[in-house]
């Protein structure tokens, strides 16, 4: 029988804990290291959706890409959030643990699935923590790389709605404009911005970008395609439910391993078709 601190160690190989940022939250959040897991579900959120499904199915572990408990909690009470998710998980038994910026920082992580899917070339990363430059895991924060031909920012804008299930892509820029370099960043990446720029990158692909952000790209030349905080990043989970069941059957853990099928982006749109 695997142990829940086997699937921590299961992940630590391929996203160690240590890259995260240090305002991050990763790790177990509820739960115990010794309790035993046969089954664990992935999911990029830690709501109630994945633990309705986790419940379902039996899992005793929920490994998701955003934490639960990011800021220090006053109380944990069972009818406030997010204390009622965490009495719940208790009381379910089932361990939550979060792998966030050290999954985003992480070769083949979220970031490199997002390179993948545009097919970049020449990839290095957009921005880089000395302290872990050069380790074999380490790719750094947000990519930097070249499309295979020159496409048009709307053409750009439009494959990826295409390819990113429930992206709801905004932009910024010229959509007849010719690009080819990409800086990307999965999740909320405005404060790449700067960098992108810096990196003289013809667009920038992300997520939430405020106004103001997209006011400085428009000074800078800069074309933006935004395609959505829950799209850029929930792409990572197929590749990590698949290294976790291949990095488990290695060690001879017996651990099945779900992915998360009915959580959603928490925006709908007008007459469209996400929430």
């Amino acid at each position: 029988m695997a142990k829940v601190k086997e699937v921590l160690a299961l992940l630590d190989a391929y996203a160690p804990f240590r890259f995260a940022e240090s305002w991050d939250q990763c790790g177990l959040q509820v739960g115990d290291p010794e309790a035993d897991v046969k089954r664990i579900l992935v999911a990029l959120d830690p709501g109630s959706a994945a633990l309705d499904e986790a419940v379902a199915h039996g899992c005793q572990c929920l490994v998701t890409h955003h934490p639960l408990i990011f800021r220090p909690l006053q109380r944990v009470r069972a009818d406030e959030y997010p204390g009622a998710l965490v009495v719940r998980a208790l009381r379910e038994g089932i361990n939550l643990i979060a792998a966030h910026t050290n999954l985003d920082v992480a070769r083949e992580g979220t970031n490199d699935c997002l390179a993948g899917v545009l097919e970049l070339q020449s990839v290095t990363a957009l921005e880089e923590e000395k302290a872990w430059r050069g380790e074999e895991r380490y790719g750094g924060m947000g990519r930097l790389g070249v499309l295979p031909d020159s496409s048009t920012l709307g053409d750009l804008a439009s494959r990826l709605e295409r390819v990113l299930p429930s992206a709801v892509v905004r932009g910024v820029g010229d959509q007849a404009r010719f690009v080819r370099q990409v800086a990307l960043c999965t999740g909320s990446g405005g404060s790449l911005v700067e960098r992108a720029i810096a990196a003289g990158a013809d667009v920038y692909v992300s997520g939430d970008i405020k106004y103001h952000e997209a006011q400085r790209a428009v000074e800078a030349g800069l074309g933006i395609v935004d395609v959505g905080h829950f799209a850029s990043e929930h792409l990572v989970l197929q590749p990590l439910a698949q290294v976790l069941r291949s990095r488990a059957e290695q060690l001879g853990l017996p651990l099945e391993v779900r992915i998360a099928r009915t959580e959603r982006d928490p925006f709908w749109i007008l007459n469209g078709e996400n929430g």
